[in-house]
């Protein structure tokens, strides 16, 4: 993207920012806490090398967390009680979040020097985790997706990570079954992919209403849960339900969905919300403008099984993946147009080696970092597969950096 461009997308951000975000912090509701138990050491050492996270299979019911360095060898493993989905870093505080996959019943905060000692925090009563958070610009606060399954009705769980994760309240996400959220760096807004899917504990993962679903993407401010923006795919797209995000450096959201109807294809898969349009054009409960869709060949789309595992932006790339499909794409971040598709066997995480310019910002390094990885000096991004495998992306294509006993999970993040 040329750079006035550029600047002129950032000046526009900011002037939204300066018009429709008050200052105050006065909508949060106040519920109970339950928060169990082993606290982080305080004791400190030399930060580690570059870390990365990611949920794995070992054996029939047998979950853990594996952390592991810039060359593929595990540093901890950290036995769960159930699956793992997504996770959240802090790089300033050193602090990191691990969340159980949807119906997720923990999340595990942790140091990330120390990862095996870890607290262990359980939602209130009418509430569970989605599998995603994000942290606040300085890390004293954690947001984390939930279902009020009861009432239908998503919220983002606030959590004072300086007092143990004590659950402060919530606010609302403005839709149903919300899965990740993702703040904007320099900004105190999140944006939330509400998948459109309600779900119950009672009848775990069954999806209870593909006939009537709404997914959409909305954008929160963080100190007051006021609803600013919010895009909501037309009545002929209402099931692909929207999953997953991924910051660029201008500060607009690229996002993955998964089809849950019985069409051969279908837009919305794939795309981009540019911020400042969404903000300026919410009126009435609705964004008009702001939405842009990757258009994919029907044929991919079919290879993909109309699923989309996870998403990240990688320079001037956004890069999807699909572990029914085996494969991962690119898209160009400007044109919003598929560049390249390569075949990677059960690939599912997907996370940036170096962000774009200006993406770590605040400290908040959810996904990416502004280090340049020792063992991957050429690479833009790591590839983790169901085979075990760990795979660098670079300009060249994919190579494979190692092979695990375990299968990775959906996501793999850098902590």
């Amino acid at each position: 993207m040329p750079a006035g461009a550029s600047m002129s997308r950032r000046s526009l951000l900011k002037l939204a920012l300066s018009t429709v975000l008050p200052a105050s912090a006065s909508a949060m509701t106040t519920t109970a806490t339950t928060a169990a138990a082993a606290a982080v050491p305080s004791t400190t050492r030399a930060p580690a090398e570059r870390l990365f996270i990611s949920g794995a299979r070992q054996g029939p019911d047998d979950y853990v967390a594996v952390v592991f360095d810039d060359q593929a060898r595990r540093i901890a493993s950290i036995p769960l009680s159930a699956r793992a989905h997504g996770a959240a870093s802090h790089r300033a505080t050193q602090q990191a979040c691990l969340f159980a996959r949807r119906p997720g019943l923990y999340l595990h905060a942790f140091d990330r020097r120390f990862p095996e000692q870890y607290r262990t925090v359980k939602p209130v009563g009418g509430r569970h985790f989605y599998g995603h958070g994000s942290y606040s610009a300085d890390g004293a606060l954690m947001y984390a997706t939930e279902n009020d399954y009861d009432a239908q009705r998503g919220v983002l769980g606030i959590y004072d990570t300086t007092a143990g994760y004590r659950r402060l309240g919530e606010m609302e996400t403005g839709g149903t079954g919300p899965h990740e959220v993702v703040r904007i760096p320099g900004s105190p807004m999140l944006v939330v992919a509400n998948g459109g899917i309600h779900t119950h504990p009672d009848t775990g993962r069954e999806k209870l209403n593909i006939d009537t679903m709404e997914p959409s993407l909305t954008v929160v401010d963080s100190r007051n849960g006021r609803l600013l923006a919010r895009h909501v795919l037309p009545p002929e797209w209402h099931q692909v339900s929207l999953r997953h995000l991924a910051v660029d450096a201008d500060g607009n959201v690229w996002f993955a969905g998964q089809y849950e109807g019985h069409e051969s294809t279908v837009a919305g898969l794939a795309g981009v919300i540019h911020i400042d349009r969404s903000l300026r054009s919410f009126s009435r409960g609705r964004s008009t403008k702001g939405l842009s869709l990757v258009e994919l060949p029907a044929d991919l789309q079919l290879r993909t099984s109309h699923y989309l595992s996870s998403v990240a932006v990688a320079g001037e790339h956004a890069l999807f993946t699909s572990s029914k499909g085996g494969l991962m794409f690119k898209v160009d971040r400007v044109s919003a147009r598929l560049v390249e598709t390569l075949s990677v066997r059960d690939c599912s995480g997907v996370s940036a080696v170096s962000p774009p310019s200006g993406q770590a910002a605040d400290g908040d390094v959810s996904k990416d970092s502004a280090d340049t990885l020792t063992g991957m000096a050429s690479a833009t991004a790591l590839l983790t597969s169901g085979t075990g495998e760990i795979l660098t992306l670079s300009d060249d294509g994919t190579m494979s950096l190692a092979m695990h006993r375990v299968q990775w999970d959906n996501h793999v993040y850098a902590i």
